[in-house]
């Protein structure tokens, strides 16, 4: 990846995130992520305008007097935002009661140097504190990975609860989006030629369904398309395609762009895809072969103006292209699909809004009250349940001068705070958090919701955790404890997905056995009068006699694309 555009979203001035990321060590041990922040450069992160800057001087110039501590946002990957907010009051209740389960176990499903099948002999290396998963209800991640020691170098796959790993699509060569069209030594597409380079890092995660179905993204070499999102069935083994770049767009001309996305238990996928010679994007839904649309700018959207901006980031890559990669949509088993829009001349200027049926509806907006008081000022992507509620990342005012973030979640009428910066937990406060990012399911059936924390300044005490609908927090890893495959937790991914009781663990493994770098996670949130259950065995990875375990990684990079920034150009008002 060789650049990040994200849009000025609110106001008329493009102020471009630098954002230098050296791809290959990304995907590998060794990632260097540098932010150059330049005037308003975080507010054009969250989609602020500089009157925002403006408002939280105050705050911004506070928070060092106070005590000199720092928090920060997550975006993507390693890229951080630098955050400014006051310690305020904290809105957490005291409960006396115990919190409704626990945290009862931790299981290995894929560690650094296990084989990875049908690479002829090739070992995984998934970098999985840089790489998320997602997850169904019984235990099954899927997951992007690097593969040592074989030609076929890179591909999808998924682990299950009983530790078997399943290869579903392989491709070789050079990453996705590098300009390689010759390797031809990965698995046929459902395009003609084979599948080549695939994406790594947060924006690229696959998704998967209770009946195995996969959504994954990649480069097809000689194939009818570039580029293309494909969806394997897990009933069949059929790889097919979603949309690839120059199919016919159903709101006219063609996909000169096409992005991940989400799926539902019923096969249904939504996503994102640009028009040719923009790089905003629109929202698709994909349905048994049938494109359709769900959302374009221009449409009108609820209580009056028009969709202005959907798809805001796009990701530039060394072979001259762009992918729109967010804030992805997500769509539950009902066929409701929720999205971040920003709107013009209508009754806000964004929100989260949710689709049932035919009809919109602003389900959250600024400057809606929060549940904790103040007024919203900006969300991120929305992850959706079966019963319709939602948890997302969110920019608020507590006061007219100050600026906080944190986690919300359920529906209207009935919103919670899960977690805003500098609340209290596990002996600490709150001084990390991330962006929400479909594809990773953040909300569970019940409207639990699982989040990445940091309780320190300096961002070396991770903290995996559910924040539960009674407003207490179970603990799923802490960085230093010791892991299922030995060794300990290092840092961990910061997003984290959950399906029922199962929720994804991604960190560094420091130490573990047989020079275990990292290791894709599971953890049991087993219900209050849930037995405890058996852990699943782990298989032990195959030794490699040149890894040295160690805190932060070290392998030696691939050549890599070179980043830059593309400039984007600002809405008209």
């Amino acid at each position: 990846m060789k650049s990040l555009k994200r849009s000025n979203d609110r106001s008329g001035a493009a102020k471009p995130l630098l954002a230098i990321i050296s791809t290959q060590q990304l995907r590998r041990a060794l990632f260097v992520a540098f932010l150059f922040v330049i005037p308003n450069v975080i507010w054009t992160a969250q989609g602020q305008s500089p009157a925002s800057k403006t408002n939280s001087d105050t705050a911004s110039n506070g928070l060092g007097s106070v005590n000199g501590t720092k928090t920060v946002v997550r975006i993507h990957d390693r890229v951080e935002r630098s955050q400014n907010a006051l310690p305020l009051p904290t809105y957490r209740a005291t409960h006396s009661r115990s919190p409704s389960g626990e945290i009862c176990g931790v299981e290995s499903r894929a560690a650094h140097g296990q084989v990875a099948p049908n690479t002829n002999g090739g070992t995984l290396d998934p970098v999985a504190f840089i790489n998320p998963t997602t997850v169904t209800a019984s235990g099954n991640v899927a997951f992007n990975s690097q593969v040592d020691g074989s030609d076929r170098n890179q591909g999808v796959f998924v682990a299950d609860s009983n530790g078997t790993i399943s290869a579903i699509a392989i491709g070789c060569g050079a990453p996705g989006g590098s300009g390689d069209t010759t390797s031809m030594c990965g698995d046929e597409s459902p395009i003609g030629g084979h599948f080549g380079g695939f994406f790594f890092g947060t924006f690229f995660t696959p998704d998967i369904n209770e009946a195995g179905d996969v959504l994954f993204f990649c480069d097809v070499n000689g194939g009818s398309s570039r580029r293309a999102l494909f969806l394997h069935r897990g009933a069949s083994g059929q790889i097919v395609k979603v949309a690839a770049i120059g199919d016919p767009s159903p709101i006219g001309g063609t996909f000169g762009a096409v992005g991940p996305g989400s799926l539902n238990n019923n096969g249904q996928v939504v996503f994102l895809a640009s028009a040719v010679g923009t790089t905003n994007s629109d929202i698709f839904m994909w349905d048994n072969g049938v494109i359709t649309k769900v959302a374009a700018v221009g449409d009108p959207a609820p209580g009056g103006g028009t969709y202005s901006l959907l798809g805001t980031e796009s990701a530039g890559f060394q072979d001259g292209t762009n992918i729109p990669v967010g804030p992805v949509p997500d769509i539950n088993d009902s066929g409701q699909i929720a999205f971040r829009a920003i709107v013009s001349g209508g009754i806000t200027q964004r929100g989260i809004v949710v689709r049932t049926g035919q009809v919109d509806e602003w389900y959250v907006k600024v400057p809606d009250p929060t549940p904790i008081g103040g007024t919203y000022l900006d969300m991120q992507a929305p992850s959706i349940n079966n019963a319709g509620q939602i948890a997302f990342f969110s920019d608020y005012r507590p006061t007219p001068d100050t600026i906080n973030s944190g986690w919300f979640a359920g529906a209207p009428g009935n919103w919670r705070k899960v977690i805003v910066f500098f609340d209290p937990i596990d002996g600490g406060q709150c001084l990390g958090l991330a962006f929400s990012r479909n594809p990773m399911q953040t909300i569970d059936a019940a409207g639990n919701v699982v989040f990445w924390t940091n309780l320190d300044s300096n961002g070396t005490e991770d903290r995996l955790v559910l924040g539960l609908t009674d407003g207490n927090f179970l603990i799923a890893a802490r960085r230093g404890d010791p892991t299922p495959i030995g060794g300990t937790f290092g840092t961990m991914d910061a997003w984290p997905a959950i399906k029922a009781n199962i929720g994804t663990v991604n960190p560094a493994t420091p130490g573990a056995q047989n020079g275990a770098l990292s290791a894709h996670m599971v953890f049991n949130h087993c219900p209050s009068g849930t037995p405890t259950p058996t852990p699943t065995s782990t298989p032990t990875p195959t030794p490699k006699p040149t890894a040295t375990p160690t805190a932060t990684p070290v392998v030696t990079p691939r050549p890599t694309p070179t980043p830059r920034v593309r400039p984007t150009p600002p809405p008209r008002p």
